[in-house]
């Protein structure tokens, strides 16, 4: 099974909690390849900035130059079959040794064992408000 499938299965909210939070921090470490998750089609729309699968990678690349570590800890969250919703709050030290809080409420749509689109919006919490921009940045 893949950590999507055992998503939609999910039948209580703290597996549901402890699997997105693997899938975030998998993500973002370069542990779990994007296209793994992902489907080709993907869209993001993040704050009003859209992004596309490849944008997304970009995105995610961008993250890591930017960043010397990157948490996650999910609040709550709910699994469907087709739908899985967040609401996590990202820590993200950066290269020039501040840290910042970011709030992230998320709705991933699911088809065929892949994440196909994601509306999201977040909020800084803690720290440099301008590090809002990090949730849809590629370069």
């Amino acid at each position: 099974m893949s950590l999507i499938t055992d998503l939609q299965a999910a039948s209580d909210e703290p597996s549901c909690r402890a699997l997105t939070q693997r899938l975030l921090t998998d993500l973002f470490a370069g542990t779990l390849a994007p296209a793994a998750i992902f489907s080709n089609d993907y869209q993001q729309h993040t704050d009003g900035n859209a992004l596309n699968f490849a944008e997304f990678v970009r995105h995610l690349d961008h993250v890591r130059t930017q960043t010397n570590g990157i948490t996650f800890r999910v609040e709550q969250a709910c699994c469907t079959p087709h739908l899985l919703a967040d609401r996590h709050i990202v820590t993200v030290s950066k290269t020039d040794g501040q840290t910042s809080e970011i709030e992230v409420y998320l709705f991933a749509r699911l088809r065929e064992g892949k994440i196909w689109r994601i509306d999201e919006v977040t909020r800084v919490i803690m720290g440099d408000h301008a590090d809002k921009s990090l949730a849809s940045a590629t370069s």
